[in-house]
């Protein structure tokens, strides 16, 4: 009876489906790493930044701008104010924030719940589909 073929999704492999080979692949140091990768891209921001703490911020980098180790270097890289909080740019201009006195935020409204605009909705053209 032939044996049948195990694939690996974190490493996008295939081979003979034994119990040896699969404990075998599944130790090794490659499918470790692939399957870290792909957890970590699920990762939040902060939730990253969170796990960096322990670590120190690189020398090199603040002054220089770079770092030659790019990713890989052991430091923490700290990003410019104006990139670590980009939600706060999108605050909605003050006229659109509060309409008619009432209070009633609009910025963060999706455009199915806005109030229609001050003259109405433009009227569609007329198409016969007959």
């Amino acid at each position: 009876m032939p044996l049948g073929k195990y694939y690996c999704d974190y490493c996008d492999k295939q081979f003979q489906d034994t119990s040896s080979a699969r404990k075998r692949h599944l130790q090794g140091l490659q499918h470790q790493r692939a399957r870290a990768l792909y957890y970590d891209s699920f990762k939040a921001q902060n939730q990253i930044q969170l796990e960096s703490i322990g670590r120190g911020v690189c020398n090199h980098f603040l002054r220089m701008g770079f770092c030659q180790y790019g990713d890989s270097c052991i430091y923490i890289h700290p990003m410019p104010q104006h990139l670590q909080n980009p939600i706060a740019q999108l605050k909605p201009a003050a006229e659109d924030a509060v309409r008619g006195g009432m209070g009633i935020s609009l910025g963060n409204l999706p455009t199915s719940l806005r109030p229609p605009p001050e003259g109405g909705y433009p009227s569609l053209p007329f198409v016969d589909w007959g």
